[in-house]
């Protein structure tokens, strides 16, 4: 595990701990819950799991009830109560967890699995890069990545445009309120390229179940050089 240069840390996420999923819900129907639910069923009992920004922790409860035994790192101390209640009332465990920055966290041990929710949104392009280095040093050589997020921008110029201007609407409050970076969405797929993980599932999301399949959810893996 590294550190590295960042940005200052997002703020303001424990005053939206009550509207955080209405937001979700408004603006992408069950796309985005549904992206994340995938990538919370894939987890199987007894596996080691590090959830990086579990928000309100729906999923998070769900890979406690089918077993998983979850680490918790949110810099929202809010995010992280609620999230760990619900692991409590609805998974019947109590996951360990971290109150801070998960970007300077250097004494991680490597896991079976990483859940990163709509974590690398929060970042530049340039530092999503790093953090998502810092994803592929938290697991084992045969662990992976789960991670939902918006899809891969289309290649076609208009459809590419409207998508960013979906995207960029909520990001525009999220720059304001709590911090994060604005920028365009981001190549997931480049991104994991770049760091020496490969795609092996993927999973895309109708936006209002009707629109385009803006949201989708990836399992990553280490690319075998051997």
């Amino acid at each position: 595990m590294f550190t590295y240069p960042s940005s200052p840390p997002t703020r303001n996420y424990d005053s939206l701990v009550g509207i955080y999923d209405l937001l979700a819900t408004c603006w992408s129907g069950v796309a985005i819950e549904m992206a994340r639910m995938w990538c919370a069923e894939r987890v199987s009992a007894g596996e080691r799991v590090m959830v990086v920004g579990p928000g309100t922790g729906a999923d998070a409860a769900c890979m406690t009830h089918r077993g998983a035994h979850l680490l918790l790192i949110d810099h929202s101390r809010k995010m992280l109560e609620v999230s760990v209640g619900r692991c409590r009332s609805e998974g019947k465990t109590v996951p360990q967890q971290i109150h801070g920055d998960f970007r300077i966290q250097t004494a991680l041990e490597p896991q079976d699995s990483v859940v990163a929710p709509f974590f690398l949104n929060v970042f530049s392009a340039t530092e999503a890069l790093q953090v998502m280095k810092q994803l592929h040093d938290s697991i084992h050589p045969g662990g992976r990545i789960l991670i939902s997020d918006f899809s891969v921008p289309p290649r076609n110029l208009f459809s590419r445009l409207l998508m960013e201007i979906w995207h960029g609407i909520p990001m525009a409050f999220f720059v304001l309120w709590t911090g994060n970076a604005f920028h365009g969405v981001h190549d997931i797929h480049s991104m994991a390229s770049k760091t020496g993980l490969e795609v092996t599932d993927r999973k895309r999301f109708r936006i209002l179940k009707w629109g385009p399949c803006w949201i989708e959810a990836l399992e990553l893996r280490k690319i075998n050089t051997t």
